[in-house]
């Protein structure tokens, strides 16, 4: 569950950045060092920043930029890769009226993304993190728009309960046979004095037709956490879910989504505070240094005290 180290094509292009940097002025006379080209260096910094932990992008951003020495390629790139991480992170938007996240699943066109909950649409500036150019956008699927305002209203209450200062979203997507509708939860937790960051978030997608009795429901769930302070540990937990949620009427189905959202969750949860307790009791516990026989701290205070009044009686 920890994640130590990008992928392999990431390390062995990384290294090569590395190597070419640091490389000895009497290695250079002989030996010519391997270069990245440009789109493997865009490919490489992409990869890298996709690992950046939460509220940590900037600093990873600046820290690859010393890396690659190519302030051009690293500025003309830089709004793609801040978009994919916004996007990756479910980055939540407060302005003018609207609370959403964004996903690829509002996203419009030319940087601007859908709030369906206050129908409008607003332009985004990805590296400046700021919402801009509000217009209207209404819904025209009013039938569909009653099923979404069900289930958002639901998962609202429920994120509400259990994620203080969260948000999430209930998208919709019409095709010629179906609605499919796709729930995003993101909860960002930023504590940098403290030495770690955080991020929970979970993405659940199913269709309906309008002869739907039950439909499958894919969810996943995922987990990242920071913790740095006098080391670097990173958490990455990524779990799947298939359910099967019985469909009636628009308030009934809402509220069965939440239960079954609610359920994994919790599983998830639970699994973590589990395998913290084994590691507290296993791979932890190793690396501290044992207690005497007795269980007990030694007060090596009264113990010094204790020497220097034997020593003083002996003379």
């Amino acid at each position: 569950m920890f994640s130590s180290s990008p992928n392999s094509r990431a390390n062995h292009s990384a290294m090569k950045i590395w190597s070419a940097q640091n490389m000895s002025t009497e290695q250079c006379s002989t030996e010519r060092p391997t270069s990245l080209d440009r789109q493997e260096t865009v490919q490489t910094v992409s990869r890298l920043l996709k690992q950046a932990p939460p509220g940590e992008f900037d600093k990873a951003f600046s820290n690859l930029r010393a890396l690659v020495e190519d302030d051009g390629l690293m500025c003309e790139e830089a709004s793609g890769f801040c978009a994919v991480h916004n996007k990756d992170h479910f980055t939540p938007v407060r302005a003018e009226g609207c609370e959403v996240l964004l996903t690829r699943h509002n996203e419009l066109e030319e940087n601007r993304f859908l709030d369906p909950q206050s129908q409008v649409s607003f332009k985004y500036d990805h590296l400046r993190r700021k919402a801009s150019d509000f217009q209207a956008h209404p819904e025209e699927d009013e039938k569909g728009e009653q099923w979404r305002r069900e289930l958002q209203e639901s998962l609202k209450a429920y994120v509400n309960e259990h994620y203080p200062g969260g948000l999430c979203g209930v998208f919709i997507k019409d095709t010629a046979v179906r609605r499919i509708f796709v729930a995003c939860i993101g909860s960002h937790q930023h504590k940098p004095s403290a030495s770690w960051n955080g991020l929970w978030k979970s993405e659940w997608i199913f269709a309906l037709t309008l002869a739907s009795t039950s439909t499958e429901v894919s969810g996943t769930i995922t987990v990242q956490a920071h913790y740095f302070e006098d080391g670097n540990v990173h958490l990455n937990v990524t779990r799947d879910v298939e359910e099967t949620l019985l469909v009636t009427d628009e308030a009934q189905t809402a509220r069965e989504f939440v239960k079954l959202v609610e359920k994994a969750e919790r599983q998830v949860q639970t699994g973590l505070m589990e395998e913290y307790q084994k590691m507290k009791d296993t791979y932890v516990k190793a690396f501290r240094r044992q207690l005497p026989i007795t269980h007990t701290t030694l007060d090596w205070e009264r113990m010094m005290t204790v020497k220097i009044v034997e020593v003083h009686i002996k003379q």
